[in-house]
């Protein structure tokens, strides 16, 4: 019994998202990762063509502005709403956030912050709250990412607010490590890139871009951002890169704002995998204040839980946490997450209760409870050479999510937790 033939939609989709993954690639080697019957396929090449959604150039057919948008276009309309969003200017929080982000702190964040500065000014971005700014010069770069080398990573990001406001300097960055490091290099900045940047910074050995997806339509992107523009800048950028062979990567931007339907937001995600086929990493994050946390926590189990239920079972969830007050409404949809990676580190007032940053920890004490059974704060803290008012923030949470209790002025390990 043979299959039936692709649908002429199913085909036009398989094309787009053939040439979103490998790049502009000849008739030929199109035919034969799409597979069917050839002369349709022949056929709807020739028809996207005409349609502007693909281009021929010297490195085979690629995808246009207008090819991209189609591949990310919604399944069906929906009804948005661009409210304001208000974050907290002040506190020992959003100080606290600021200190990481401007390098002040011994936390540090995973990628590299070269600049605070940015041309977008999202609405709920917190680097609205930044007064004095920070950018840093390539030789400040280079060091930073050599720590990160010596501890052991072989691929360095160079992000912040839009580090493509560094011009020149951003390229004499990734020349640097590059020459220096030889190690990965990617650069996650805002839709504002110009091509004559990007063309330099490929040139000087730029592995990928790393884009923030805040829209698929004008209407959602207005919604997300605040913003009107951005939103053909970013498919230009994007086409541009597909054209002359620069990787680049999506990142979800941010869920949870008001006047966005819950839905929108996850298929706004999942429109990643259509765009990245075969990635294997899905980030977004709530959008969060620094002292308050997630401002639509509600919306976050129906979120999270959509995306779960329509991707992969092999592709991984990933968010961040910026705030104190956002571990909690994160951990109520732990089981939709595969990974909650901490921004603010030890300058984070929660961090010895976070279950997300004391995972080696809590093993640890669970395996003393199990292994040797009751046993107080002091001993604890004996056993596993620990502060003791650290180990008591840490018993606290793990008490309060059931994982010990305490009888007796002694902690026990709670089977049923």
């Amino acid at each position: 019994m043979t299959s039936s033939a692709p649908s002429g939609s199913e085909l036009r989709r398989r094309i787009l998202e053939a040439l979103a993954e490998r790049g502009p690639s000849s008739r030929r080697e199109l035919m034969d990762r799409v597979r069917g019957n050839r002369g349709l396929i022949s056929r709807e090449i020739n028809a996207l063509r005409d349609e502007g959604l693909l281009e021929p150039t010297d490195r085979g057919f690629a995808l246009t502005e207008e090819g991209w948008r189609a591949l990310a276009r919604p399944s069906r309309e929906y009804e948005y709403r661009n409210r304001p969003v208000r974050l907290t200017r002040g506190g020992p929080e959003v100080e606290a956030f600021l200190r990481v982000i401007r390098g002040e702190s011994k936390s540090r964040t995973g990628s590299i912050v070269a600049t605070t500065r940015c041309d977008m000014r999202c609405k709920f971005c917190y680097y609205n709250l930044v007064r004095d700014h920070v950018d840093l010069t390539p030789e400040e770069i280079l060091e930073e990412a050599r720590r990160r080398v010596e501890a052991g990573n072989r691929e360095v990001v160079i992000q912040g607010a839009s580090p493509h406001t560094l011009g020149a300097d951003l390229v004499e960055a990734v020349e640097l490590i590059k020459d220096e490091l030889n190690v990965t290099v990617g650069v996650g900045t805002g839709p504002l890139i110009p091509t004559d940047l990007l063309e330099d910074l490929r040139r000087a050995g730029l592995d990928y871009l790393k884009l923030s997806f805040s829209g698929r339509t004008r209407e959602e992107w207005r919604a997300v951002t605040g913003r009107s523009r951005g939103f053909d800048e970013f498919w230009e950028v994007v086409a541009w890169c597909h054209r002359h062979g620069l990787e680049v990567t999506f990142v979800g931007g941010v869920v949870g704002l008001p006047g966005i339907p819950e839905e929108a937001d996850a298929e706004r995600v999942l429109t990643i995998l259509r765009l990245n086929p075969g990635k294997t990493v899905l980030q977004f994050n709530p959008v969060q204040d620094p002292a308050r946390g997630p401002l639509r926590p509600e919306k976050l189990p129906r979120i999270y839980g959509l995306v779960r239920d329509r991707a992969p079972d092999d592709v991984i969830l990933k968010s961040c946490c910026v705030s104190p007050a956002s571990w909690r409404p994160l951990y109520e949809v732990r089981e939709h997450l595969d990974k909650v990676v901490c921004m603010l580190g030890l300058e984070c007032r929660e961090y010895d209760g976070c279950p997300f940053t004391g995972r080696i920890l809590e093993q640890r004490i669970l395996n003393e409870l199990y292994e040797r059974g009751p046993m107080d704060t002091r001993e604890l803290a004996r056993r596993l050479r620990v502060s003791r008012r650290r180990l008591h923030r840490r018993l606290r949470s793990m008490e309060e999510r059931g994982l010990i209790a305490r009888r007796n002025d002694r902690w026990v390990y709670e089977r049923g937790g």
